[in-house]
């Protein structure tokens, strides 16, 4: 600042930021119902539009209330807990490539690695030539989706839905379910799945399953909620992001 640089007597301090940007954590500040104005059932680019410049300028400068506001109107999109991911997935929500993966570099650059899981997971669907030449992602990013991709296909054959590849039956069977089983499902539906991983899906087509006997029927439905709470837990691991306990501890120093 060079001396004698004020307005009515007040020194001015230049700042590097985006105008836009600061103007509205300005607002934030001094309007106290800002963020009401944002709809209960705002789409994820309508969120992302609103609040990435407030989290941005709120995280520089250190303005906590601020930016935990903002952090807790994306963890609306980007939950944190399966409780969290499966209240998301059953209300039909539909994310689009475009704006997904804008948020990876916002969480990135603002230290809000919670964000991360969720968005890579998201962003795995996404086509590879879209995602190749996307824009936005950096490539470390786009390499972590692609090789998160090959192991949430694998997570879900292993862990998680293993009775839809390979069944076997439970300990006290008592009617050779094994013999009872359908077929297994075509080619084109398994290729299906390998396009478009998805782990933590609940199974809801239990009807399907049911020539199998009771106790079979309940070691494949015990297995396949321990496998989804065990893909959630490795869900950061899956994306070379550390643990949830990490990525909560970085975002909080």
């Amino acid at each position: 600042m060079e001396q004698g640089d004020s307005i009515d007597g007040c020194s001015v301090v230049h700042l590097q930021d985006d105008l836009r940007d600061f103007t509205e954590v300005i607002k934030a500040i001094y309007e106290p119902f800002y963020f009401d104005q944002l709809s209960p059932e705002a789409d994820l680019r309508t969120l992302l539009d609103f609040v990435s410049g407030i989290l941005k300028i709120s995280t520089k400068y250190n303005l906590t209330f601020i930016r935990q506001k903002c952090i807790a109107i994306l963890r609306a999109k980007f939950p944190t807990t399966l409780q969290g991911c499966d209240q998301l997935v059953s209300s039909g929500y539909q994310y689009t490539a475009t704006t997904v993966v804008r948020a990876i570099p916002l969480a990135r650059e603002t230290n809000v690695p919670a964000l991360l899981p969720w968005a890579f997971y998201i962003s795995t669907n996404i086509e590879p030539d879209i995602l190749l030449s996307d824009t936005v992602l950096s490539w470390q990013d786009k390499a972590l989706c692609l090789a998160g991709k090959a192991q949430l296909w694998e997570r879900q054959k292993e862990d998680t839905h293993r009775f839809m590849f390979e069944f076997t039956k439970a300990a006290d069977c008592r009617h050779g379910c094994v013999l009872r089983l359908p077929q297994q499902m075509s080619w084109k539906h398994m290729e299906h799945l390998r396009k478009q991983p998805h782990p933590l899906a609940e199974y809801d087509n239990w009807e399907s399953l049911a020539q199998i006997c009771s106790a079979c029927l309940a070691r494949i439905q015990g297995e396949h909620e321990k496998g989804r709470q065990k893909v959630w837990n490795d869900l950061p691991k899956i994306f070379h992001l550390g643990s949830w306990d990490g990525i909560h501890m970085e975002q909080n120093r």
